[in-house]
């Protein structure tokens, strides 16, 4: 009985610290613009609606750079469906050689640098070392070069489907993975075409993930920062203007924007929770479609899956090759060719080891960087761990844990930009006067969008495992809750908690929009790649570019043997 007592002690003090410890490092930071912005109108109207000197012009930059940041991310999103789903239904569905390889490929710019990878991108498309030196130019094209009818930057929106390519093919994958095949082949065996039967059948039933898959990539593209702020050029999105009002002590009309993305963000989480949760009254629901019209679409699609199968299938590869291969292999060919000397010029001062070893000493700035972004990334890691793993099960098995689900994917949708500022205004000398800027500023700001990862990481593990069965079998054999985790639970997901550590710590090492905010004199890696491409210096620029693929692509390695185990 004692012992009994013990347990649910020391249960309801492990749930209870998990979840101030949850509200203080992540809820709080995520929602304090709001309050910020409330707390200081006076400040906010100032500055924004009613300076003295400027009038309201803040507001109508802000109205500018909202307009042009939905365009930019629609745009996105558009592309991102029209070729993601096709890609989704081959990994999820067909068997080939090189299936592996392809979806490291698409996961690939999840775990990579932005910084890294829009430098590369750029000097893809717009450089003599890039695709333009094989037709003898300059470049293909202009970093300000507009797509017509959108009217968005090209190199602007290369970088974003490729950022933003993942979530909607990973989750609409997944999810039809998790449709039975038999509805196919039942289709298939009374005459429909393959496109008929993915629009009447897995089209339906894939919908939620879609959606989510949509909301998900619509998000990612607003809260960009690290590759916009190299390709972005003359054009400013919403997360590079807090960074640079932010930069200039515009505080108030940088908080009244990040509030503004925190409930645009609450605006598209609210409606993708009560649409999953309903999916299955949604899927039932068909388009009602006239019979006439109905057999013209299924003679077309017939057509269109006898003529243009293979289209289907190798476009959607074409272009994960152009936007994620190619800039890779760029920027590691153009390491090699300006290793020693300018290529063009000869002078050994556009050299990498020149600019790396010589008066500008940028070699010792990369260590330093380095050893800021291991240790940020190891500490604000593991204390995320320490809050993911016991936050994980509480999700699973108490009846309010969809609420804490829900509030966990506000971090991970706001943009990192945001997420800085309202750390910076809760903890520094604007808030608490807590901590300063610099590392420990950063670690607090990489805990809130870490926790996020590594908890979906978990679920995702506990989910298909069948845990629960497990531990119930362990607790009728006289084992109590704790013994069940470590013995039983804790083996089984391991492998959930590993991929979420890396892509944790992947995640961090990468970030660049809130650790330009916060990070005072510490720069890390992907900052100081900013730094190299602003001061110009683009030999070391492509040695740090190179240097934080090749760690990405170690990371993926690591993780594609974890979730093959």
């Amino acid at each position: 009985m004692t012992r009994k007592i013990i347990n649910i002690d020391l249960s309801r003090i492990v749930v209870s610290c998990t979840l101030i410890a949850f509200s203080i490092f992540v809820v709080l930071p995520s929602f304090y613009l709001i309050s910020y912005v409330f707390l200081r109108w006076d400040e906010v109207w100032y500055e924004v609606f009613a300076n003295p000197i400027i009038g309201d012009e803040n507001w109508r930059q802000i109205i500018k750079i909202l307009l042009f940041s939905f365009r930019l991310s629609l745009s996105t999103v558009a592309f991102d469906l029209a070729f993601g789903i096709p890609l989704a239904y081959v990994l999820a569905r067909k068997k080939f050689p090189g299936k592996s390889l392809l979806e490291d490929l698409v996961t690939l710019p999840l775990v990579i640098p932005t910084s890294g990878f829009g430098f590369a991108t750029l000097i893809t498309w717009t450089s003599s070392s890039g695709l333009g030196g094989l037709f003898g130019s300059t470049g293909l094209i202009s970093m300000n070069a507009a797509i017509p009818l959108i009217n968005v930057p090209f190199v602007l929106f290369i970088v974003h489907v490729a950022l933003t390519f993942p979530y909607v093919v990973r989750t609409v994958e997944t999810k039809i993975q998790s449709i039975e095949e038999t509805y196919e082949i039942a289709s298939r065996t009374l005459g429909a075409s393959s496109l008929t039967t993915f629009r009447r059948i897995l089209l339906p039933l894939s919908m939620p993930g879609i959606f989510s898959g949509a909301v998900l990539a619509f998000a990612r593209s607003l809260g960009e920062t690290g590759a916009t702020l190299i390709v972005s050029g003359v054009n400013t999105t919403a997360s590079i203007a807090i960074v640079r009002w932010a930069s200039e002590f515009k505080l108030s009309t940088a908080a009244f924007m990040g509030s503004l993305l925190v409930l645009i963000a609450w605006m598209m989480i609210l409606p993708a929770e009560i649409y999953i949760s309903k999916r299955r009254r949604f899927s039932r629901r068909q388009l009602r479609i006239p019979i006439s019209l109905s057999m013209k679409i299924v003679r077309f699609e017939r057509f269109l899956s006898r003529k243009f199968s293979i289209v289907k299938d190798v476009v959607p590869l074409i272009i994960v090759v152009t936007i994620v291969v190619i800039p890779i292999v760029v920027v590691i060919s153009s390491v090699t060719l300006y290793w020693s000397a300018d290529p063009y010029t000869g002078r050994i001062e556009g050299g990498v080891v020149y600019q790396l070893f010589g008066p500008s000493r940028y070699f010792s700035l990369i260590l330093n960087a380095t050893l800021t972004s291991v240790i940020v990334a190891f500490i604000s890691t593991y204390i995320a761990m320490c809050i993911s793993i016991p936050l994980s099960f509480i999700i699973e098995r108490r009846r309010y844990g969809r609420i804490l689900r829900t509030m966990l994917k506000v971090p991970m949708i706001i943009p990192t930009s945001s997420l800085g500022l309202s750390v910076l205004l809760l903890w520094g000398p604007s808030g608490l006067s807590l901590v300063y800027s610099g590392i420990w500023m950063i670690i607090l700001t990489h805990i809130v969008f870490s926790v996020p990862v590594i908890v979906e990481s978990i679920i995702a593990a506990y989910e298909g495992s069948g845990v629960q069965m497990y531990e119930e079998t362990a607790r009728t054999l006289g084992a109590n809750a704790y013994s069940a985790i470590e013995a039983v639970s804790l083996p089984l997901i391991k492998g959930g908690i590993l991929t979420g550590f890396i892509l944790s710590f992947t995640h961090s090492l990468g970030e660049t929009g809130a650790t330009l905010i916060v990070m005072g004199r510490d720069a890390t890696i992907p900052v100081l790649v900013v730094n190299m491409v602003e001061a110009l210096a683009i030999p070391a620029a492509l040695f740090t570019s190179t240097y934080l693929l090749i760690l990405s692509l170690i990371m993926l390695v690591i993780i594609r043997i974890l979730t093959r185990r």
